[in-house]
């Protein structure tokens, strides 16, 4: 899952704008504005005593310079002054950016591996269009560039792309869309839990999907787990007791953020690409099974690709294991085999 180059460009002119464009001032007009500003930066200077509160409630005064404020408008919620005195939080504005088409192969996941699914299927290949880049895909690319007389690699390029109608993708960017979910009204686990080895729980509370991807090939060596889509913000919860063994709010790494939980019996359950990790987890924080860790996002090498939890199982605290069978068992909503 390799990122996508992405290009942001601001440009922000914050500094302060020059009091005589010209450099020095001119004549008698200049030596008076000098004479003026000198004395009403004096003023300003001498105000340091506290002014009166007005007698009007609905009318602020700042205790240093005196001045009045005007009042927001009520009826906005947005412009509304917090009870506690504080600054109102700066209303957070959606972007315009660019991402450059990325080269899309085996392991690869996101939106525009749908749009590649899509044109495919236009093209008359059967293929799923579920945002995951498999062995279907890459027998679809494969046929096609056959049909284009082009390199029959499996591998499609950017230039491969936009011969499909694949354009240039236009994202809007802004803060994160979280999904409400209630983990505590999403069952624990699915009727053969019982048939688990280590698992006590389904790791994602709400609405996923996953097939069995373990061993995939991947830029960075076989995929050593199962991803599960979900969408960005929904919980994640401890599949068994145990305590956290290793976890970073600091996005690092292939994992991005990412916790290590180790249950009783000493396994080891790896939690990767989250977009939080719960607050008060610290390394040694006991926790039990079914309580909330985090939640899902697409941190790590999984930004600018679909949100999904990578969930790997180390018994003893080894080598990963496909957790596939176990996800399976508990899973409340188990896929279609």
């Amino acid at each position: 899952m390799g990122p996508v180059a992405k290009k942001e460009q601001f440009i922000i002119n914050d500094r302060p704008r020059e009091s005589f464009a010209s450099g020095r001032p001119r004549g008698v007009q200049g030596w008076v504005v000098i004479l003026a500003t000198l004395a009403l930066t004096s003023s300003a200077v001498a105000v340091d005593q506290p002014v009166p509160a007005s007698s009007d409630p609905s009318i602020t005064t700042n205790s240093t310079t005196g001045t009045t404020p005007t009042s927001p408008t009520p009826t906005d919620p947005a412009l509304a002054m917090p009870t506690d005195g504080t600054a109102p939080a700066p209303a957070t504005v959606a972007v315009e950016t660019t991402a450059i088409l990325r080269t899309l192969r085996v392991g690869s996941r996101g939106e525009d591996v749908r749009d590649l699914q899509r044109a495919l299927r236009k093209r008359g290949l059967r293929i799923s269009v579920d945002g995951a880049f498999g062995p279907q895909t890459r027998r679809a690319v494969k046929a096609l560039q056959r049909r284009f007389k082009v390199p029959v690699t499996g591998v499609a390029q950017p230039s491969f792309q936009r011969r499909l109608g694949i354009l240039i993708r236009t994202i809007r960017s802004g803060p994160a869309q979280t999904v409400p979910v209630d983990p505590g009204n999403y069952p624990l686990a699915g009727p053969n839990a019982a048939q688990a080895r280590y698992l006590k729980a389904f790791p994602v509370a709400g609405t996923h999907a996953y097939f069995n991807d373990f061993g995939a090939p991947r830029s960075q060596g076989s995929h050593q787990g199962n991803d599960i889509m979900a969408d960005r913000g929904v919980p994640l919860r401890a599949v068994a007791d145990g305590t956290i063994k290793r976890l970073t709010r600091i996005e690092t790494g292939l994992g991005g953020l990412w916790i290590w939980l180790r249950d009783t019996a000493g396994n080891d359950y790896y939690y990767a690409h989250m977009d939080t990790v719960a607050a008060g987890l610290v390394e040694g924080s006991p926790v039990k099974v079914g309580q909330v860790v985090g939640t899902v996002g697409n941190t790590g090498d999984a930004r600018y690709g679909a949100p999904h939890l990578h969930f790997e199982i180390h018994p003893g605290g080894g080598s990963a294991i496909n957790p596939y069978t176990d996800l399976l068992a508990v899973d409340p909503e188990p896929p279609t085999r």
